[in-house]
């Protein structure tokens, strides 16, 4: 039988101050995740071909980076099922990697949870993730989001993946009808795109995934028809240099 962490006695713990009581110490929740997450993550690696890292600090300076945090965060997660089977170990986990107000908000729940005042979303991840966003994201996504998508452009000299990247992380804000996501999604297509969709067999597509996988592949084949001169012209330098030397 596999022994479990033991939660720490923090009469003997080093963080305390027996000769002077007054001093502000670490809450005993901090120093009893901490320790649980310690022993957690101290076990023996499972074997996985991926190697994921670890979230980047989050110190709520910039919001735009709160989903990209916790995206990182499932992605580690997801690198250790075994480890993180339950909700309060991933926020244990999330929590090591926070500083600034984000570590000064997490810290003031953590000494009220040892004053009696409890919080619920501590040992849910759902809750946790919508306490976060309360505090911590966009005052208004959905305008924001909006704003970015109505200025949004493709480059014609750009890959659409750029412009598709942009556009999907923007519209999945949105609540926008299919037929609105089809018509900006075309708009903002460059000619060399547009023309070529227009004049298609069938037309223009109807659903937003066949204009989307449509237009993909129109960019596509603009490219490789574009890179092809330039490879012929590498292999024939390649072969004259060749020769020269021989």
């Amino acid at each position: 039988m596999s022994s479990q962490p033991v939660a720490p006695i923090i009469e003997s713990n080093p963080f305390i101050s027996q000769s002077n009581p007054s001093v502000h110490l670490p809450s005993t929740n901090i120093i009893n995740a901490l320790h649980h997450l310690s022993n957690t993550l101290g076990q023996p690696p499972i074997a996985s071909p991926v190697k994921v890292r670890v979230p980047d600090v989050f110190d709520g300076t910039d919001l735009h980076q709160l989903h990209h945090f916790l995206f990182q965060c499932c992605l580690f997660f997801h690198s250790r099922l075994t480890i993180f089977k339950l909700d309060y170990d991933s926020i244990n986990f999330a929590m090591t990697y926070v500083s600034g107000i984000v570590q000064d908000w997490l810290q003031v729940t953590l000494e009220q949870e040892d004053q009696g005042i409890h919080h619920a979303w501590l040992y849910s991840w759902p809750s946790f993730v919508k306490e976060i966003h309360t505090y911590f994201d966009i005052p208004d996504i959905v305008v924001e989001a909006a704003h970015f998508l109505d200025h949004l452009c493709m480059n014609p000299d750009n890959w659409i993946a750029t412009y598709n990247v942009a556009f999907l992380q923007y519209s999945a804000q949105l609540q926008w009808p299919e037929s609105a996501l089809c018509h900006k999604y075309y708009f903002e297509l460059p000619d060399r795109i547009q023309d070529t969709i227009s004049t298609r067999e069938g037309g223009k597509p109807s659903t937003f995934q066949t204009l989307y996988s449509t237009a993909v592949s129109i960019d596509n084949y603009f490219w490789k028809r574009k890179c092809k001169p330039r490879r012929a012209l590498y292999f024939t330098l390649q072969r004259t240099s060749y020769l020269e030397c021989s």
